[in-house]
């Protein structure tokens, strides 16, 4: 505390006893000892009255027992002098701290690349299962896709009896590429009800058709009406060949429908259509849910042979697909958000192009304008490239890694989500049938068997 003289004391030396103090007046400056025993500390309740008993003073320190401050001197508001110093004339003491310096945070270790995740059973007992997706509704439900047909739905953990839809009497299911493939939910679901589902038609000389319809259901009823079917495209014409149908379809960050059709069949794409543009076969389409039905699609990337799996990152908008290859090679392809938003058309290469090769082998080719895959791998490895998602879930240590895998040799591998050539780890080496990759509303990712399994990941 400052020193002040104190006028209504005449006399040179006066004691007073203060709440268990002494204070000492000499030559009319006032001194404070402890009226406690050497090694005791003050009482808070002695600071308090000292305060209150002591006009003008303001900030009172404590002053630790044979202290003592010369005339002039000054402790400041809330300090604290050790026993037995001295303060100087004119000097401001340093005070001690009375706690130790709060420690630097630990830095976060820098998160181990991923060199194998466990894949944990979550439910079983489906038939032909092709996708699985939550429907972002707030009601964390999971619906799967099974290719005979059928929508089941998951409740709480539980596989509802009951079908979510069944719209097996519309389609052509010839227990190998055709049936029903995909599911996209209307960012809106939650209000207007709207879904969308991909399948191939069956109606005699038009089975194999490419058909997109919407369904409507109400929020939070497990059981959609079968009865709102509403045709949102021209049925495309898929007739010649049963194979290579594409399947997926996803919103992306523009609000339109994207989906991929495959080049329509056969080996080498003999028709040409890949790279047509008269075409729809071989595509990525997207249209406005929204506009008169049916609407036109719009070609947003050609030159692709069977977009069977693909998605968009739910954190940066980009698009990651997994492009089934014919003789040699397999890829993943990737464009940012900006091309996904572009309508500049992107050429992804094929029938030209097989991966980074010229096809067929041997043949030379051009790389003008190709859009080529971010990672490929050989036929040594697998058959059949299963496109997945870039993982933004719950588990740290795999986020920003987008997993995809292979349904011939039930390999899984990662690649680091972010543009450039990258090779594939291999994470997992299973005897699963792989068919395809999805997501929960809490963007945990699994894994679909055929056999009728679903796995989620994880470390």
């Amino acid at each position: 505390m400052t020193a002040r003289q104190n006028q209504s004391f005449p006399t040179p030396l006066q004691i007073a006893v203060v709440v268990g103090a002494v204070v000492v007046v000499v030559g009319g400056v006032w001194f404070l000892s402890s009226a406690q025993s050497p090694g005791s500390s003050p009482s808070p309740s002695a600071g308090v009255g000292l305060t209150s008993q002591l006009p003008g003073a303001s900030g009172i320190g404590s002053l630790a027992p044979g202290t003592s401050v010369a005339p002039g001197s000054s402790a400041g508001p809330g300090s604290s002098v050790a026993p037995g110093s001295s303060v100087a004339p004119g000097s401001t003491p340093t005070a001690k701290p009375t706690t130790k310096p709060t420690p630097k945070p630990t830095p976060k270790p820098t998160a181990k690349p991923v060199t194998k995740i466990k894949l944990a059973l979550a439910w079983s007992g489906f038939s032909k299962p092709v996708f699985i997706t939550g429907a972002h509704d707030g009601t964390n439900r999971l619906f799967v896709v099974e290719q005979t047909g059928h929508i089941r739905v998951i409740v709480k953990g539980k596989v509802q009896s009951t079908d979510f839809l069944n719209i097996s009497s519309l389609i052509n299911y010839d227990g190998a590429e055709q049936g029903l493939l995909g599911l996209a939910f209307n960012p809106s679901f939650k209000s207007n009800g709207y879904f969308y589902v991909y399948y191939d038609q069956a109606n005699g000389g038009n089975s194999g058709n490419i058909m997109i319809a919407r369904y409507t259901a109400l929020h939070g009823t497990n059981v959609a009406n079968a009865a709102s079917a509403k045709l949102m495209i021209s049925p495309i014409p898929h007739t010649q060949f049963p194979n290579h149908n594409g399947g997926d379809m996803a919103f992306g960050p523009n609000g339109l429908l994207y989906f991929g059709t495959g080049d329509g069949g056969s080996a080498g794409n003999p028709t040409g259509t890949s790279q047509s543009q008269s075409s729809y076969l071989g595509k990525m389409l997207r249209i406005n849910v929204n506009s008169a039905t049916p609407v036109k699609p719009v070609i947003w990337a050609y030159g692709l042979r069977n977009p069977w799996r693909w998605s968009f990152d739910s954190a940066t908008g980009d698009m990651w697909i997994g492009d089934v290859g014919q003789d040699r090679y397999e890829e993943i392809d990737h464009v940012s958000k900006a091309q996904v938003l572009s309508s500049t058309k992107i050429n992804f290469g094929w029938n030209d192009w097989e991966g980074r090769a010229c096809y067929p082998s041997g043949s030379s080719c051009s790389s003008h304008g190709v859009t080529m895959p971010v990672a490929v791998y050989g036929h040594g490895l697998g058959c059949a490239v299963v496109g997945g998602y870039v993982y933004r879930g719950p588990v740290a240590g795999l986020r920003g890694n987008y997993f995809y895998g292979d349904d011939c040799s039930g390999r899984i591998w990662r690649l680091v989500a972010k543009p450039g050539n990258q090779t594939g780890v291999q994470v997992a080496d299973t005897s699963l049938s792989i068919s395809s990759f999805g997501v929960d509303d809490a963007n945990n990712e699994y894994v679909v068997s055929l056999s009728g399994s679903i796995y989620r990941i994880g470390l």
